[in-house]
């Protein structure tokens, strides 16, 4: 018979832990000479619990209960507060499409804003200058009469494109503008005779009594 080991205080505290870490110590020891002992292999390892497996399938999750609460709660009362003034807001838009196309305002361009009147473009000494206003004010006068809303960013040429082709003196206007822009950017001279003729050419265009 073998004689016990004796265990030290080290081996002690070994062995105390490994046992709080769920090893086993102990040893059996068997008889060589017996069969060997029935292998059990249908052991299997406990499944850890989940962490709501106490909870029962009826019981209620209050917090997310009161969330949910207080979030619907805020929803319905945007809702009432401002949500029937919106639609009664779209219904009148609905009901008059023109509405919207008259708060888009434009803003017409600078040449065409104060164009001055006929008698002081007629005092005009300078027949250049004097041609160059004419031809801004006949045209101002027969685009806003035809309808048209004029952008800031048009030219003279521009606004001519919007007039209709069966506009009266159509052709009288365009040879009145295309003489202004040779005045602007050619530097060309304009004689009185010139500057009638455009004028009597255009005046139709300025209506009876045009100032």
């Amino acid at each position: 018979m073998p004689e016990p080991v004796e265990i030290g205080e080290s081996g002690q505290d070994y062995l105390g832990a490994i046992r709080l870490r769920g090893i086993d110590t102990d040893v059996t020891y068997f008889d060589p000479s017996a069969p060997p002992p029935e292998l059990d292999t249908s052991l299997q390892p406990e499944r850890p619990q989940a962490p709501d497996a106490d909870r029962t399938s009826g019981e209620t999750d209050w917090p997310v209960l009161i969330v949910s609460g207080v979030i619907l709660a805020a929803i319905l009362y945007l809702f009432l507060r401002f949500g029937g003034r919106m639609t009664v807001s779209l219904k009148r838009d609905a009901g008059n499409p023109g509405r919207t196309r008259r708060q888009v305002r434009t803003e017409p361009p600078a040449w065409a804003q104060k164009p001055g009147t006929l008698d002081e473009i007629l005092r005009i000494e300078d027949r250049r200058q004097a041609l160059v206003l004419l031809a801004q004010k006949v045209l101002a006068a027969t685009v806003a009469a035809n309808g048209v809303l004029m952008q800031r960013s048009w030219t003279a040429r521009d606004a001519l494109r919007h007039i209709p082709d069966g506009q009266a003196q159509r052709d009288a206007l365009r040879a009145l503008v295309m003489a202004s822009e040779r005045v602007q950017f050619g530097a060309r001279d304009v004689s009185e005779d010139e500057f009638r003729r455009h004028l009597a050419g255009c005046r139709q265009l300025l209506g009876p009594g045009a100032a």
